[in-house]
């Protein structure tokens, strides 16, 4: 049985997923209401998870062509003090985990695109209908134009329009801090993630490949402030003044207007319901969490590749499509708790804004750091795919 997927969300998770069908022989129809690709964003961070999911699918060579590889993570204090190394590389050399990438978030994008056979992704499309009965689902758009399948997928991210419509309005939490992505050129030849801990605020410098380098920064902020210091490259400049490391000072020196500087708010969508007959929500929709693992494409690339295998399964007869949809929220629900408690509290340690808690927090990461067994082990857990606890079909 040839069963179709309807996926509205043509970001990762979206795109991901129809790679994942394409791949089973299942037809899809991506509704993306972008114009064309997007280009815009910044880097991102694909852990070993990820990779392994892109290693599954046939798309890691591509995204390895223009990218760093994710060797260490190098931490910091503000004033470039090193606390603790990281190091990936025991990991990788021993097959424990895929190696990781760092690469512009365009260029994954791209990758995942050139995955799909043409006509796959609708662009320019806006919904004006959507309907999910007991013996298929409906989506009508803006155009007039209508699309039919067996199952609605929402990978239309933290606000989704799937989720209110079939699941109730469920606004996203504010966590308190915002955030500044650009990319700029690796002056310095950075080979390692390299991240600041300051005083309520943090700064990241990621080699991307190309000679780019990607640079993010947190900073403490009022839900109603719009005090984001992008009025000016010298106010940009004087929020992250008390980072005086000189990499961090040429990085930022290198700005000349801060037009492509993106900041966004820092937020999570609250536990709810993933699926219900027909429809389920993946990625962002589902459980958008913050950015401090760099994980949301590893979770949203996860959660394409279950939910795939299990559909595959229905096409296959051995069970009917809202069983398929409930068994792959039970077999992702537990995990993507797991990171997205983990990914919240390495935020709320690293915006802590008290000089006694800055200190108690950084002297952990020295401590921790003299045990590198230990936290590769860690990571190891963490980090692999599939889990080993992972229930398979």
């Amino acid at each position: 049985m040839r069963l179709s997927t309807i996926v509205v969300g043509g970001g990762i998770g979206g795109l991901s997923l129809a790679r994942e069908l394409v791949i089973a022989g299942l037809p899809v129809a991506v509704l993306e209401r972008a114009p064309k690709l997007g280009t815009v964003g910044a880097g991102i961070i694909m852990n070993p998870n990820a990779m392994r999911v892109l290693e599954g699918n046939g798309l890691a060579p591509s995204v390895r062509s223009r990218s760093a590889a994710y060797l260490a993570r190098d931490t910091f204090d503000h004033r470039g003090r090193l606390l603790a190394t990281r190091d990936y590389r025991p990991l990788y050399a021993d097959g424990r985990l895929a190696v990781g990438a760092l690469l512009h978030r365009a260029h994954l994008h791209e990758c995942l695109y050139d995955g799909l056979p043409a006509g796959t992704v609708h662009f320019d499309t806006r919904i004006r209908g959507l309907d999910a009965g007991p013996n298929g689902v409906r989506v009508e758009t803006e155009s007039g134009e209508t699309f039919t399948g067996d199952m609605l997928i929402g990978a239309d991210g933290i606000r989704s329009t799937v989720r209110t419509h079939f699941f109730g309005p469920s606004e996203p939490s504010y966590l308190g801090y915002r955030s500044h992505r650009f990319v700029v050129a690796n002056r310095d030849g950075l080979e390692h993630f390299t991240e600041f801990l300051g005083r309520g605020r943090r700064v990241g410098l990621v080699p991307v490949g190309g000679g780019q380098l990607y640079v993010w920064t947190t900073f403490n902020s009022p839900p109603a402030s719009h005090a984001w210091a992008l009025e000016s490259v010298d106010a940009l400049q004087a929020a992250f003044g008390d980072f005086t490391d000189a990499r961090v000072r040429r990085a930022f020196d290198q700005l000349t207007w801060t037009d492509s500087v993106v900041c966004t708010d820092i937020e999570e969508v609250r536990p709810g319901p993933w699926a219900r007959g027909r429809v389920a929500l993946l990625g962002d929709a589902a459980h958008a969490l913050t950015p401090n693992m760099g994980q949301g494409a590893g979770m949203a690339m996860e959660d394409a590749a279950v939910l795939a295998e299990e559909l595959a399964r229905a096409a296959r007869n051995e069970r009917d499509v809202p069983t398929a949809l409930t068994s792959y929220v039970g077999r992702r629900q537990r995990r993507v708790e797991t990171i997205v408690r983990l990914s919240r509290e390495i935020g709320e340690e690293g915006q802590r804004t008290s000089a006694l808690a800055c200190w108690l927090r950084n002297r952990r990461v020295r401590r921790e750091g003299r045990t590198p067994e230990r936290t590769q082990a860690a990571l190891a857990r963490l980090l692999t795919w599939p889990p080993r606890d992972e229930e398979h079909p």
